[in-house]
């Protein structure tokens, strides 16, 4: 048993590394000229993978090397995960409170109300970042115990395991052609960019180019361990958390190694990981936090509606519905693109963008990019991803849906990596 379990460490640690050498997805050496172009702009300002790969690697061999969830019981674990995700929404109105009294300019003694509060944020972050890797411990624990239960697990170990590192806030560069709706490049970059920074970077490229490009938020990076945003949201941590590990759990395998092969794929890839996290993010929260269990998706139809030039806001009292009105937005710039009107599908996204913005979504930029970034994800009805008639989201979802077992429907995609094996699934479930 002894030389057993050496051996089984061994081999999770040549794993580790293993993965975590791999190629970063969406970030292979591209020798392009459109994507070296593009670099000449953004390299400047792009992340350093591999230092941070190496540096997260060494922190988690440390705790794994710890093991300190084995030594806290479940309920205590539990609760020191709720009372850290409290300390970072704490310490969120806290930085808010910060701001108002330091753009007041009517309140008195404002540098001492400041300095209090900036006092309290100080001690709230030390206490926050003494506390995160127990936190990150104690949920992969939680996590790969939920995949385990799912059946996921071979011979009892999970490959990979989960493994994260939580992260202040980050950005992607994202670029696509004009003429179609395509990921050009997707580019991680490094942190605390100014507005400024962001957009100077967005139209020089646009500009010198001829492209389309967005920097965006992101929530988290298929690296490993996975790269996750900070947040005091435990249903959005658990999510996002299982998402990135469905991509890790595919890269070992030929869907994800194939995930750029085409838009199509790519698509494929990122909706198995959204079905495959509301799996483990249901799973970890029934055992663990079964009061924050989120309720059952209820998907409807979006109404069909024909493509408008311009559209009043939402009457009050009437619900509006982002998504549908989202997916007729893309449909009709699909439309526009392939009768090679650009510059109209270019004003249309523009008018949409403000009938957003009226409805309350505050969208700083619509173009290609954007479709590009957010129309690779089809896991719910009437997502940008279905726009073009093939209706990926909805097959896979019934595909997931007739399958006898999460894991099943897990290790029958995974193995698949061109869209016509895909198809021929789709056809063999009806």
């Amino acid at each position: 048993m002894y030389w057993k379990n050496k051996i089984g460490k061994l081999i999770l640690s040549l794993l580790i590394i293993l993965v975590g050498i791999l190629p970063v997805r969406g970030s292979e050496v591209d020798l392009s000229l459109q994507l070296e172009q593009i670099r000449s702009y953004s390299r400047p300002y792009e992340f350093d993978y591999v230092f941070w790969t190496v540096s997260a690697l060494g922190r988690k061999l440390t705790q794994t090397g710890l093991k300190v969830h084995r030594y806290i019981p479940q309920q205590e674990g539990r609760q020191i995960v709720l009372d850290y995700l409290d300390l970072r929404n704490q310490i969120n109105q806290s930085q808010d409170i910060l701001i108002s009294v330091l753009s007041d300019p009517q309140m008195d003694n404002r540098d001492q109300s400041a300095a209090v509060i900036r006092e309290k944020l100080d001690d709230m972050r030390s206490r926050w970042g003494a506390t995160a890797p127990f936190v990150e411990q104690i949920i992969q624990n939680q996590m790969n115990r939920a995949l385990t239960t799912l059946g996921l697990s071979v011979g009892g170990q999970l490959i990979p395991p989960v493994l994260y590192r939580s992260e202040p806030d980050s950005y992607a560069l994202i670029v696509s052609p004009r003429d179609e709706i395509r990921q050009a490049a997707n580019l991680m970059l490094i942190r605390n960019l100014t507005l400024d920074e962001i957009i100077d970077l967005e139209e020089t490229i646009e500009q010198e180019l001829d492209l389309s490009a967005l920097v965006v938020g992101i929530g988290g990076v298929g690296l490993y361990p996975s790269m996750i945003i900070e947040t005091g949201n435990l249903d959005w941590l658990i999510h996002v958390i299982g998402h990135e590990w469905t991509h890790n759990y595919l890269t070992i395998r030929p869907l994800g190694a194939n995930y750029n092969t085409s838009p199509e794929l790519t698509t494929i890839n990122e909706t198995i990981a959204d079905l495959s996290a509301d799996e483990i993010q249901r799973e970890t929260f029934l055992l663990y936090y079964p009061e924050y269990l989120p309720a059952e998706p209820v998907a409807e139809e979006p109404e069909k509606k024909p493509p408008p030039e311009t559209q009043d806001p939402v009457p009050e009292g009437e619900v509006f519905d982002f998504r549908a009105e989202m997916h007729i937005t893309r449909l009709e710039v699909d439309r526009l693109l392939a009768a090679k009107e650009i510059i109209k599908a270019e004003a249309y996204m523009e008018t949409r963008r403000l009938f957003f913005w009226d409805n309350g979504y505050l969208i700083r930029k619509l173009n290609q990019a954007y479709f590009a970034f957010h129309g690779s994800y089809a896991a719910e009805p009437g997502g940008a991803a279905d726009a073009e008639g093939a209706d990926l989201g909805g097959q896979l979802r019934e595909l997931k849906a007739s399958a006898p077992s999460y894991a099943a429907f897990m290790r029958q995609v995974a193995w698949k990596w061109r869209l016509d094996q895909f198809q021929t699934l789709f056809e063999e479930n009806h």
